[in-house]
């Protein structure tokens, strides 16, 4: 099996945008700061866990550029799909309720919000207000939030490995600043998983009992779960998964 692209089609007069609610009574929706591999893989987890296809919904205020090839999209699309800080994340939300409410009638159904993110440099001087904002309005409304510390290629790691000494030293902590690294990437590649093209996951690494697995290695390394986000290598993205696993009966699954 190869690369994973994501499985929407775009959008023709033949194939029109669903103007329907999926008939289901809770719908979880994703606004995530990667419009390829975060997207990918929780396409591919829809599809594993077949039971929640429907369940499993993404945000994009630029449908038209997330549904245009890569290599095709204008500056101005680039420009739209690189607004993934927290607090971008957020107003999309916020953006799509309005403009989708006609549809979706959530009012009327107990949907779920999440934003999918990296501290990266989200704790730098000059990003730190509006990442703190961005969590606190999250609070306010009942929006979740899965944080990796620092990039979501550590969850994709725990699907594949425990945690080394030598990965620790790349969370950003107060002792050290966030810096750019191919660490995790890399770390894919020795567990024979490695992402393609530095960002496409491939469906064959991924199994119903590896997510599984990485839902019970991510619980073990948060071992402080006080704050808002991890301030040491972890990641919450297992609070998501456990959500999603809850609506087909196999969520909160236990540590071994």
């Amino acid at each position: 099996m190869g690369i994973i692209l994501t499985s929407r089609i775009p959008y023709t007069a033949e194939n029109p945008l669903r103007s329907k609610r999926p008939a289901t009574s809770k719908i979880i929706f994703l606004s995530m700061e990667g419009s390829v591999t975060e997207e990918e893989y929780f396409t591919w987890v829809s599809q594993l866990f077949a039971e929640v296809k429907t369940k499993i919904q993404f945000i994009s205020v630029a449908e038209d550029a997330v549904h245009t090839r890569e290599k095709n999209r204008t500056k101005e699309q680039r420009s739209l799909l690189g607004k993934s800080k927290p607090k971008q994340l957020v107003e999309k939300i916020e953006q799509f309720k309005i403009e989708q409410n006609e549809k979706y009638q959530f009012d009327k159904y107990e949907d779920e919000f999440f934003i999918v993110s990296d501290i990266d440099d989200n704790l730098s001087d000059y990003a730190i207000e509006n990442f703190h904002g961005a969590l606190g309005i999250c609070d306010e409304k009942g929006y979740g939030y899965a944080i990796s510390n620092p990039f979501f290629e550590l969850w994709l790691l725990l699907h594949h490995d425990d945690i080394k000494d030598e990965d620790r030293i790349y969370a950003v902590t107060e002792e050290h600043a966030y810096e750019k690294t191919g660490h995790f990437r890399e770390r894919l590649r020795d567990c024979g998983a490695p992402l393609q093209d530095s960002k496409h996951i491939r469906e064959v690494d991924y199994t119903r009992e590896n997510v599984i697995q990485a839902v019970e290695r991510a619980k073990a390394l948060h071992t402080d779960r006080e704050g808002r986000y991890p301030k040491y290598l972890a990641t919450t993205v297992y609070q998501l998964l456990d959500k999603i696993l809850e609506m087909i009966g196999t969520g909160n699954v236990p540590l071994c």
